[in-house]
């Protein structure tokens, strides 16, 4: 089973308790990763509460994960009922199952005893697989009344078998509206190292994220070949006093993010990850471009 538990304030006195679908997270390696949630906005609101509501730690992971441009504001505003992606640190145990309930997460014996004040742990269904020997960022997607699984599907660069037997679905009768579906979203390449504080480091098309402490943003496009691109954020690192150094070995002064003039065989310093005190880099050489002999 694959979750993460959210604290969050409870505003109402009644909470609905419905069984979504099963979210599998069979994978013993990794244990943990980055998962998003669908989130639909209920009032006018903004950016900053939708962080608050979410415990988001920075700002930075919800723009990347919405795809918004780095200099906006917590008071962005968003209107009632858009759809507004969470990012969220995914924990896989227990093979595969059901998200935790509410009741269950937070103990509670009888849920009519909650008052208005409260704090919560939500549980939010997510997941760390591979899909069809892929690396995915798994998507809880929250089902429309009338939605479809081929409406799904090519919304988010799927297909409806993928769909459906991921999340045990035989037909589209089987959606439940205001309800979280498991939806795969193909994530970059990437050369990060298996020993690396940040791997997996999964980003979907269209997004973007920052790691090593804030000092690097990477981002993933389709039309760069599916491969993650990394370069120095320009921000302040969160726990070094300087960001460490980002050049490659023996790349004629190459940092991370640069490459030699475009053409055959031309190398890149890509980001391989970071330690305590070390961002790792690896040279990728490209003969993409090299004609055949």
């Amino acid at each position: 089973m694959g979750f993460a538990l959210l604290p969050v304030l409870v505003s109402v006195l009644t909470i609905q308790y419905s069984a979504a679908q099963s979210f599998k997270c069979s994978s013993s390696d990794p244990s943990t990763c980055h998962a998003l949630v669908g989130y639909i906005t209920v009032n006018n609101t903004n950016l900053g509460a939708i962080q608050s509501l979410f415990s988001v730690k920075n700002l930075g992971s919800l723009l990347g994960a919405n795809n918004l441009p780095l200099n906006t504001k917590r008071s962005y505003a968003i209107p009632a009922q858009q759809v507004i992606k969470v990012p969220i640190n995914c924990l896989c145990n227990n093979n595969t199952g059901l998200p935790a309930q509410i009741a269950a997460a937070n103990n509670i014996r009888d849920p009519n005893l909650i008052t208005i004040g409260d704090k919560l742990k939500i549980p939010l269904p997510c997941s760390c697989d591979e899909v069809d020997g892929q690396k995915v960022v798994h998507y809880a997607h929250m089902v429309k009344a009338g939605s479809s699984l081929g409406e799904i599907a090519q919304e988010f660069g799927t297909n409806e078998e993928t769909l459906a037997r991921i999340n045990g679905i035989k037909a589209d009768g089987d959606l439940k509206a205001d309800q979280p579906i498991d939806v795969p979203l193909k994530a970059c390449n990437s050369s990060i190292s298996g020993d690396s504080f940040d791997f997996p480091l999964l980003a979907a098309n269209g997004t973007y994220l920052f790691t090593a402490n804030g000092c690097v943003k990477c981002m993933c496009d389709a039309a760069n070949n599916w491969t993650l691109h990394c370069e120095p954020s320009q921000n302040k690192p969160s726990k070094w006093d300087t960001c460490p150094s980002m050049k490659c070995q023996g790349a004629e002064g190459l940092s991370i993010g640069n490459s030699t003039a475009a053409g055959c065989n031309r190398s890149t310093c890509s980001y391989a990850g970071f330690n305590n005190s070390t961002i790792m880099t690896t040279l990728v050489q490209d003969s993409s471009s090299c004609s055949s002999k």
